[in-house]
């Protein structure tokens, strides 16, 4: 009997909220301390998991390229959208690769949560689906569940504060059975969080606290983030100076800098006379004589000013 799996990710967003940067660098293939968040992602899937499909709808020319020239230990299925399906229409246009339990990802969540526990969690309940909780101490921005003995009863969007069912919220990995995915409709927008998840519940839906991180990394702020979080637990890399947390490419040069704490700096980077701290810069880049604090640079910007709380990209720059 095949045990082997498949992963879909949902990789279809415009990440509108990283531009100028996702103007030329598909949200998926921006990176995490080097290596582009979809990658990171796929590497870390349980071995079971030899198929992962990505449903791709912005940046599709350049997701096949990258996927065309990087092994990444598994088969890759590009499924393209022409135009956004949301999350469950995703799912759907995915729906004739799959042959069975299929674990499902929002593309830009990087999460401390152990997969193979909440697949054998899945099967223990023999649920047809069950998702990722999070804990959150500030639930009335997100949907909440109601969640009795590991069942979800109730789902809770944005709820007012003293309402709240509980503390916990969709972190955006599932594990769904075949049938959950044939109830889809064909062709149409459809939010699975919204539309499908409230229609199944009391009926086989569970849920699966963890603990660790969970970062939604759609954000400047939660970019910057999810890279430090990942240079904490980043050690395998043997060019990483862990006592200030940075992480230097091999191909780049550093001269007469102050580099760190929380820094990341991809390939071909050349920094001269600089102060860098709590940044991400991106390949090709050239900068020098600038102090550079909370900020995303790159990829191929010279830059010889100070910067704070600010993305330096090839189409512009903006605030935040």
């Amino acid at each position: 009997m095949n045990n082997n799996m498949e992963a879909i990710i949902l990789v279809g967003g415009l990440g509108t909220r990283l531009r100028p940067l996702t103007k030329t660098i598909p949200k998926p293939l921006l990176p995490l301390v080097n290596v582009p968040m979809v990658e990171r992602m796929i590497r870390k899937l349980p071995e079971k998991i030899d198929t992962v499909i990505l449903a791709v709808n912005y940046g599709l020319e350049q997701m096949l390229e990258y996927f065309k020239k990087t092994n990444v230990g598994r088969k890759v299925i590009i499924v393209p959208e022409k135009e956004p399906l949301g999350t469950g229409g995703a799912m759907k246009n995915c729906e004739k690769y799959i042959t069975g339990t299929t674990a499902v990802f929002n593309g830009d969540v990087v999460t401390s949560i152990n997969l193979d526990e909440m697949i054998e969690y899945h099967k223990s309940k023999e649920a047809k689906g069950t998702l990722a909780l999070w804990e959150v101490e500030n639930p009335n921005r997100f949907g909440v569940v109601k969640l009795v003995k590991g069942e979800i009863l109730k789902f809770q969007e944005k709820p007012p504060r003293g309402e709240e069912l509980s503390n916990l919220i969709n972190a955006g990995t599932y594990i769904l059975e075949p049938e959950i995915i044939s109830i889809i409709p064909e062709n149409e927008k459809i939010s699975i969080e919204r539309d499908i998840f409230p229609k199944i519940v009391g009926n086989g839906l569970h849920g699966i606290p963890f603990e660790g991180y969970f970062i939604d990394a759609g954000t400047p702020e939660s970019y910057l983030e999810a890279n430090f979080k990942l240079l904490d637990t980043n050690i395998e890399s043997e060019n990483n100076e862990l006592k200030n947390k940075v992480q230097v490419h091999e191909t780049s040069k550093v001269v007469d800098s102050i580099i760190g704490p929380n820094v990341v700096i991809g390939p071909d980077v050349f920094i001269e006379k600089s102060v860098i701290s709590n940044t991400v810069i991106l390949s090709d880049s050239k900068i020098y004589g600038s102090t550079i604090n909370n900020s995303i640079i790159g990829p191929n910007i010279s830059l010889n000013h100070d910067v704070e709380n600010t993305i330096i990209a090839p189409e512009g720059e903006k605030i935040f």
